[in-house]
């Protein structure tokens, strides 16, 4: 668990707003899609780091910056 100091959560806003986001979404269409085509895949440690590394590839874009700089003032 992490701790942040008051007033301090608007600076990780971006973040919240295009990536993890765009990466959990990502994420559960990988795992949906790769279910779907192998119905009885055996789910282990390797298994989800392929997974999240598929997502990591198509969701992180240009959606960083988009991020930044609608949420910045």
């Amino acid at each position: 668990m992490i701790t942040l100091p008051s007033h301090t959560s608007n600076v990780f806003q971006p973040l919240n707003v295009s990536y993890f986001k765009s990466f959990k979404t990502t994420f559960k269409k990988v795992k949906d899609a790769i279910i779907f085509r192998n119905n009885h895949m055996e789910l282990n440690k390797i298994t989800l780091a392929r997974w999240k590394d598929q997502a990591l590839r198509q969701s992180f874009t240009k959606k960083l910056k988009f991020g930044f700089k609608t949420t910045s003032k």
